[in-house]
């Protein structure tokens, strides 16, 4: 079980709508399991089925997260036009084993769908979301 607010859930429903047709990226940061800042990263891939974030951007969001004395909580990526399920390339580069990965759906682009997961050596588990 990991919370989230509905502002930080908008912000990335926003950012995945802005990069559409590509994927958007960005990292979740926070406190035990509530998440209280979200950072937005370029997605350096610009591939609309592929992320990937760029290094730059994921050390400053690291320097932030290490000076608020937060830690890493999340990863959050768009599929524009798939559902919310970690792909098999998703599966291969989850490089960050403690961390929720969140995924934004925009098949039905007015209502977005988020769903959470952790992937744990290429499995696939669906972590409750509790909308803050």
């Amino acid at each position: 079980m990991i919370t989230i607010s509905r502002k930080i859930v908008e912000e990335m429903e926003k950012h995945a709508k802005e990069e559409y047709p590509r994927e958007c990226c960005g990292m979740l940061a926070g406190k035990e399991r509530t998440i209280t800042k979200l950072f937005k990263t370029k997605n350096i891939a610009e591939s609309e089925d592929l992320y990937e974030l760029d290094p730059l951007e994921q050390v400053k969001a690291f320097e932030e997260i290490d000076r608020l004395s937060l830690k890493l909580l999340g990863i959050y990526h768009s599929h524009p036009d798939h559902p919310c399920y970690p792909s098999g390339l998703d599966r291969s580069q989850a490089f960050y084993p403690d961390t929720v990965f969140f995924i934004i759906s925009l098949l039905d682009f007015q209502q977005p769908h988020i769903k959470a997961f952790r992937i744990e050596k290429g499995d696939v588990i669906e972590e409750e979301i509790i909308f803050d």
